[in-house]
């Protein structure tokens, strides 16, 4: 029987188990359903006394119970966070079934859900496929994703297309930031201090101020800074360079005022500095002659996966702002209007070592990496309250971004001259772009009877990028796309019982098109088409015995159209983003959480897929492309300006790979987490323990699916917490162990697709111990 057969058929028998075992439990204990929504904190015991808690999510636009929502939605709460030191958003990783996220090129974050993710590296006009939002505020430069949470309520992750009320890069899903907000009247603060190994130190406070009867201030403050995870040997005027390592500083404010019960405004603001070293990227494959482009390999030679040799010493430094204003009006209650009004700055400067290696006459470094982006976004929406007949939601969104990359690279032998320094150059660019996006969406929900739902929404999308690129000191004729989507989602709800429920999904999701900033190529074009997937959902939402047991399932196909990659072209450094025609993938999720008892708590996610790509299509790796040439030139005995030779150029094509059958990336076959919570009073106050276990699989990193570079191994680590809250006391302590086995584990390969050509690794966090002591008021 073929994979996709397997998982259809187990969920399919998965979801009428759950069914069956629904009205048995029904017919046994008939609960009573849940109505008072309790706050996202994930508490041990809910008010009406279920062990579980009632998890109530933003969801679509609206406020809704998680085991209703007819959705494969996950939330993690603040307390979930604290427990395992998640600060970032890499720091998610078996959380979420189908959730994965990958750094990429040392300070990039990639997200894929489903292996929907982001495979257009360095180039930002191209978009993610998984849609970053706080507060609901779309973040709109994907290196803003490598920023701290801050006064995180909980995080939603949505799984799947997400075409309707989130609209263009949700092809994978979204995940949604929910900070806390002011509470009038009240005077509340609390402080945290961490320290541990590494001299990690992570000082974090906030107060709530009631100003007025109708007025409120929140503030919030976190600074974070460790020693570096690892080093590099070889830097001119340092024994051990210190890689890794982080500087960091956050802060996020908020202003209600609700001079009604039906009015409410809030202005926040969030600012992020990060200053340090560069990260470790060890190489695995590097090439033995770069400057000829060897068809042999050399590896990094130390032992020790947190120590490299390099001899170019990186630095990373980085600053977000953020200010949005909501308002939110609700008339004769039935029709909310709101309005989110947001704009962001980002400014990134980085450099490194761009060969990853120390070679006696030759070089390759990336002096200057400078991304910049200014962005307004604009959305308002009109919806009903809930109600048992008809529920409905419509808005408008508007995006307009100004933005910049700026880069230089240094190599012997380079192919330009820097005219300011006089240094041989191998690749520049000054690329100034805009992105301009506008969309008009609406979702009904119709009530047909009171077990049954049926959901319709649909969004018509817009999007324009243009670009001025300079490369090599040359100006590049301008460059514009434009591309729209109408996306949306059916879906069908019926309530078997009180506490357990059925939905099927059918969505469409949507990444625009854009432009590359490469000239003279072959087979990339100056822009490259808009990315679609079709998706097909069914799935179970169940809590049995009392609510003691909880237990989601979700299966899910999809069908990709133009599948978004960055492609080499036959002309060398002339490579960007091209279109692969057509892709499936397919798996099944399962969620659950038991609590036999008050005390004791087991929670467990799984997560089984596979994805393809299918049809004929022919692309050029550019770890191939680098032999090739290498071996072509030598057989043509050395020509001046071999790299651009005809001949070579015609070898290379030759060459192309067939990427028909090829694995989709960053999309492993087996994840999964399980994790057990025990609480009990011990002394004058009370112990929680927890334990957690995390494996993830092994995935490609690209397309190509070629083991020496792309093979991701799996990885299997585990976290410990340990806190003690005295009785009566405003003091917490814990002592919390992440990556307790130390497991060097590979966070992602990154095979330069432009440059150099080397692979390297970056790896997760080593094992860490801290203690923390927090403060409440």
């Amino acid at each position: 029987m073929r994979p996709s057969s397997v998982l259809l058929t187990a969920t399919a028998s998965l979801l009428a188990l759950a069914a069956t075992s629904a009205r048995a439990a029904d017919a046994a204990s008939a609960p009573a359903a849940e109505t008072a929504p309790a706050p996202a904190a994930d508490p041990m015991v809910d008010a009406d006394g279920s062990p579980l808690g009632t998890i109530v999510v933003n969801g679509e636009k609206r406020e809704v119970n998680l085991q209703t929502a007819p959705i494969a939605i996950s939330t993690v709460s603040a307390d979930a966070l604290r427990q395992r030191n998640a600060t970032e958003l890499a720091d998610l990783n078996g959380f979420v079934p189908g959730l994965t996220v990958t750094k990429s090129e040392g300070n990039e974050r990639v997200i894929a859900i489903r292996g929907v993710g982001y495979e257009t590296a360095q180039n930002p006009n191209s978009q993610p496929g998984v849609a970053f939002h706080i507060d609901g505020v779309y973040i709109a430069h994907v290196v803003a994703l490598n920023q701290d949470l801050l006064d995180v309520d909980h995080v939603e992750v949505l799984r799947g297309p997400q075409g309707t009320v989130f609209g263009q890069t949700s092809t994978g899903g979204a995940v949604n930031v929910i900070t806390r907000k002011p509470v009038l009247g009240e005077y509340t603060g609390e402080a945290q201090l961490s320290y541990g190994n590494y001299n990690y130190v992570r000082a974090m406070g906030t107060l709530n101020v009631p100003i007025a009867e109708t007025l409120a201030l929140r503030g919030t403050v976190q600074y974070l800074r460790h020693d570096g995870y690892g080093y590099a040997v070889g830097v001119p005027g340092y024994a051990k360079y210190p890689l890794d390592d982080a500087n960091n500083i956050g802060g996020h404010v908020s202003l209600l005022w609700q001079p009604s019960p039906d009015t409410s405004v809030t202005l926040s603001a969030q600012s992020f500095d990060a200053s340090h070293n560069a990260a470790l990227q060890k190489c695995l494959l590097c090439s033995t002659d770069p400057a000829a482009g060897s068809t042999t390999y050399i590896a990094d030679p130390n032992a020790d996966p947190r120590v490299v040799s390099q001899d170019f010493g990186g630095k990373y430094v980085t600053k977000t702002r953020m200010a949005y204003l909501s308002i939110a009006q609700t008339i004769d209650d039935k029709v909310v209007l709101k309005s989110v009004t947001a704009y962001q700055y980002l400014n990134k400067n980085q450099s490194g070592d761009n060969d990853r290696f120390i070679y006696a006459n030759y070089h390759d470094n990336i002096v200057k990496w400078q991304d910049m982006s200014s962005t307004w976004t604009q959305e308002v929406s009109a919806s009903s309250t809930p109600n048992k007949s008809l529920e409905w939601v419509v808005g408008g969104f508007y995006l307009r971004q100004h933005a910049l990359q700026n880069i230089m690279e240094y190599t012997t032998g380079g192919f330009s001259t820097d005219p300011a320094t006089g240094q041989a150059v191998s690749f520049q660019t000054d690329s100034p772009y805009q992105h301009t996006s506008w969309a008009g969406y609406g979702q009904a929900i119709f009530h047909a009877t009171d077990t049954l739902d049926l959901i319709a929404g649909a969004r018509y999308s817009w999007d324009k990028i243009s670009a001025q690129p300079v490369q090599y000191f040359a100006t590049v004729p301008e460059r514009i796309a434009t591309s729209d989507a109408l996306t949306g989602k059916v879906s069908v709800q019926y309530q078997v019982t009180p506490t357990n429920m059925l939905y099927v999904t059918g969505s469409k999701g949507y990444k625009p098109s854009g432009v590359t900033f490469a000239g003279n190529s072959i087979f990339v074009k100056s822009t490259y088409a808009k990315e679609t997937v079709w998706a097909a959902e069914v799935g179970s939402k169940n809590e049995f015995f009392d609510k003691t047991l909880r237990l989601n399932v979700a299966g899910y196909y999809y069908w990709y159209k133009d599948f978004q990659f960055t492609a080499e072209d036959p002309v060398p450094f002339a490579g960007g983003t091209a279109n692969i025609p057509r892709a499936q993938t397919y798996g099944v999720e399962f969620e659950t959480t038991w609590a036999p008892t008050k005390q004791l708590r087991f929670d467990g996610t799984l997560a089984l897929a596979e994805g393809k790509f299918h049809g004929d299509y022919y692309t050029i790796d550019k770890q191939t492309a680098q032999d090739i040439r290498a071996t072509t030139y030598a057989a043509l005995g050395y020509p001046a300006g071999w790299y651009y030779d005809p001949r070579v150029i015609a070898a290379v094509i030759a060459a192309s790979t067939n990427t028909n059958g090829k694995k989709i990336p960053k999309l492993p076959g087996v994840q999964g987490s399980f994790a057990a919570t025990y609480t009990a009073p011990v002394g004058p106050g009370e112990l929680m323990l927890r334990g957690e276990v995390i494996y993830r699989g092994k995935f490609n990193s690209r397309i190509f699916n070629v083991p020496q570079f792309d093979t991701v191994p799996s990885y299997t680590i585990g976290n410990l917490m340990i806190q003690y809250q005295p009785d009566a006391s405003p003091f917490t302590f814990s002592v919390t162990g992440t990556n307790i086995t130390d497991k060097a584990g590979v966070s992602n390969k990154f095979a330069d697709p432009y440059g150099s050509g080397t692979t390297s690794v970056e790896y997760i966090p080593p094992r860490q111990v801290f203690a923390t002591v927090g403060y409440k008021f």
